[in-house]
């Protein structure tokens, strides 16, 4: 008998040989999604009333997929304490003789004593404050094209998201992953001008690209390498 209701259940499958907790949510929606979270935890949202028969049949159709994204995840996290992702580039992790945290174009400099959690703090800042001058930027060199009478500039926030890249409020803000900071600048560019582009086409339909084209007449293969990117970024 399928369920009427919202729920959330937790579930353990086997995925490419691994016993995987598995998160189930069902709510009111129209499609399946499933999603890796920075855990290597599987996220399956379903709409009400999907029966738990067809949710493992879309899980196990998926392995290929689930398997790429966890692997992507683990080498995320083995990384993680020895570089940096920079504007695309790679920067390895060095200990500082001098006991002070510094980032530059070759190398973040990192006191060697810290505790763990003070370094994470040190990045997460300069990651922001960084994010912050990027974006801020992109979306000054951009609005002239976007400005017009009656016509607020969104206002930047700067956030973690799980499953995009950014996104356009109607109450006036426009929300970037401070992921994006680890992406080339045409890649965050892009990003950029897509959710102003929203300003004027709330949907992704002709007109939308239209728009796009017009501000970045090679927006599509930029959109083919930042979803690429996204399987091991987001």
């Amino acid at each position: 008998m399928r369920q009427r209701k919202s729920y959330r259940q937790e579930l353990w499958l086997d995925v490419a040989g691994e016993s995987v907790k598995v998160l189930l949510s069902a709510s009111v929606r129209k499609s399946i999604r499933l999603q890796v979270t920075s855990q290597g935890e599987v996220d399956i949202r379903v709409p009400v009333g999907t029966p738990k028969a067809d949710v493992l049949t879309f899980v196990r159709r998926h392995q290929d997929w689930l398997s790429e994204r966890r692997d992507a995840v683990k080498e995320r996290e083995r990384k993680r304490d020895s570089s940096l992702m920079l504007y695309g580039r790679e920067l390895p992790i060095v200990d500082s003789a001098l006991g002070e945290f510094l980032v530059t174009d070759q190398q973040v400099w990192m006191p060697h004593d810290w505790p763990a959690e003070k370094k994470e703090k040190a990045i997460d800042k300069w990651q922001r404050e960084e994010a912050r001058r990027c974006f801020t930027r992109l979306i000054e060199e951009w609005w002239p094209r976007f400005s017009k009478p009656g016509r607020e500039r969104p206002v930047l926030r700067v956030k973690r998201m799980r499953t995009r890249w950014g996104s356009l409020s109607k109450r006036g803000y426009i929300n970037l992953n401070l992921a994006l900071l680890s992406l080339p600048e045409d890649l965050i560019e892009l990003v950029v001008v897509h959710e102003l582009c929203h300003l004027e086409h709330f949907d992704h339909g002709p007109g939308f690209k239209a728009a796009m084209t017009s501000c970045l007449p090679d927006w599509r293969a930029r959109d083919k390498r930042i979803n690429q990117a996204g399987l091991m970024l987001l």
